[in-house]
Formats: C-alpha cells, structure tokens, sequence
C-alpha cells in the first residue's frame, strides 16, 4: 500500500512537470543560473581562502645584518632570532649566496656585469624568518630591528594584509549574493508551482472535501519542487565542474606558480554536496509557499 502511494506521489509530481513544459523550463534555467552564480561565489571563496593560506606560510621577514659584521657575529645572531618566540624558522643568506643568485637568476646571460663582485661583494647576509603568528608581525619585526648588528628589516605585512582585506570582503560579498539568489529561486519555483495548483484547485478542493488531508495533497507538489530543484543543480553541476576543469587547464599551461587552486576532487565534493542540498531545499521551499493558500478550503 505504501508503495503504491509512493508511485502515486512521484507520478503526479512528474506529470505537472510536464504539463508545464514551458514554466518547468524557466525554473530550471533560473534555478540552474542563480547556482551556477552561486557556484562562481563559492569557488572563489575557497580558492581565496585557501591561496590566504599560502599567502601566509610564504609570509616571510628579511633581517639584513650589518655589512662591517663578521662571520662569527652573524651566526650568533641565529640564536638571538630564535629567542624571539614568535619566530618558526631562520635561513641564512650569506652575501655570496646572494651574489650567486643575483648571477644565475637576475643577471642570466648577463653574468659579465657582475665581474669583480666576488673581491667586493655589495651584498649583506641576511636571514629569512618566518613566523608562527602573522598577526604578530609588527611586533616581531621591532623585537628584531633591536637585535644588535641589524641594519634594517623587510617587512611584507602590507601585502598579507590586503590580501586577508580582500578574503574578508569576498566572503561577506558571497554571503549577501547567496541570500539574494536563495530568494529569487524560491519566488520563481514558487510561481511554477502555484501555477500547478492554480490549474487544479477544483480537485484540490474536491479531494479536501472528500477527507484527503493536507499532506496527502501537498506531497506530489513538493516532490516536484524538488525534482525540479535537484535537475537544475545537476546542470549547473555540470556547467561549473567543466569551467573549473578548463580553468586549472589554463593555470598548468602557463606554468603559474605562484600560488596553487584546490584540487577539482575537492571542489566537486563541496560544489555537488551543496548543489544539490540547496536545489532541494529551494524546491522544497518555493512548493510549500505556493501551496498554503489553495489548502485553506
């Protein structure tokens, strides 16, 4: 008996959806658009969540020493910076690693210029700290420029800040974009839906006062709210995850390294999990709304 129930339910639901051929397709492209926007918001929220991540563990502090300081003094120096307690990690830089650098990335091919420089070498030895806390920063760095023999410190605080400036606004941005796309799909859904029961409202009225309850009579308009929901988040699935796979396409052709994207298998797991819940929901939502007042008999 149930199952026949069952079977009656998901019959009636599919036939509205193909009796309102035009309208079930303008829910599904509405649905499927305001998605698929939802989608882009998304993404770009966990991508620059996630590149803040990377932001910050490359986050380094440059001490440069003093160029009249010995080599002796300069490794002590190591000891001093790792007593500062937000301090991860010292590297040292010698002044003919620099040098080094300088030949064979800055001045590639062009080495000749740099003739003599091994005798009288302009660079300075230097450390590249990261830390623990970025939050810390301005603190560490004067702990650090008071440490004896250090001539001055690099600090890229700045650009970690308006990075995190940026993240914070792009969530809020994607929190505020949700809500109104939430709402533009129920009221479309909705209409759909209404225009459904509006079509049967005699039966409607006919099965209420032959004893059919509520939720018998509302059921097959909710599954199809959902149905409708749940085909519109698989064609945005669909769109979005092609988008994102020619996208990380595009970043391995160019060799960008500077920071990397989520992996796909991640993103499809988020993207199809709330795709799929908030299709529903908005089918669900939009169904229940359109029906309260044809019950009310």
């Amino acid at each position: 008996m149930r199952v026949s129930i069952v079977k009656y339910f998901f019959s009636q639901a599919s036939k509205n959806i193909v009796r309102n051929g035009f309208m079930t397709l303008a829910s599904l492209f509405t649905i499927a658009s305001c998605l698929i926007i939802l989608g882009v918001f998304t993404l770009l929220t966990l991508n620059v969540n996630y590149i803040t991540e990377q932001v910050k563990e490359q986050c380094e502090i440059q001490v440069f020493i003093k160029k009249d300081t010995d080599a002796k003094r300069v490794r002590q120096l190591q000891d001093e910076i790792y007593a500062i307690s937000n301090v991860k990690e010292a590297v040292l830089f010698t002044k003919e690693d620099m040098l080094n650098y300088a030949k064979q990335d800055m001045f590639q091919g062009k080495e000749e210029q740099l003739t003599g420089f091994e005798e009288d070498n302009p660079f300075s030895d230097s450390y590249k700290i990261t830390l623990k806390d970025i939050a810390k920063t301005n603190d560490t760095v004067q702990k650090l420029e008071k440490l004896d023999s250090v001539d001055h410190v690099v600090n890229k605080q700045d650009v970690v800040n308006t990075i995190l400036s940026l993240s914070g606004a792009i969530r809020k941005l994607s929190i505020v974009i949700m809500l109104m796309l939430l709402i533009i799909s129920v009221v479309i859904i909705s209409n759909t839906i209404k225009l459904t029961v509006f079509n049967r409202r005699k039966e409607i009225n006919i099965m209420k006062y032959i004893g059919a309850t509520d939720c018998f009579i509302r059921v097959p308009f909710i599954i199809e709210g959902i149905l409708i929901g749940f085909f519109g988040a698989l064609i945005s699935f669909g769109l979005v995850s092609w988008g994102y796979i020619m996208l990380e396409k595009f970043m391995k052709s160019i060799e960008f390294e500077m920071f990397r994207l989520l992996s796909y298998g991640f993103v499809a797991v988020v993207i199809g999990a709330l795709f799929a819940v908030m299709g529903c929901v908005i089918g669900m939502v939009g169904s229940i709304l359109s029906m309260r007042k044809y019950l009310k008999v």
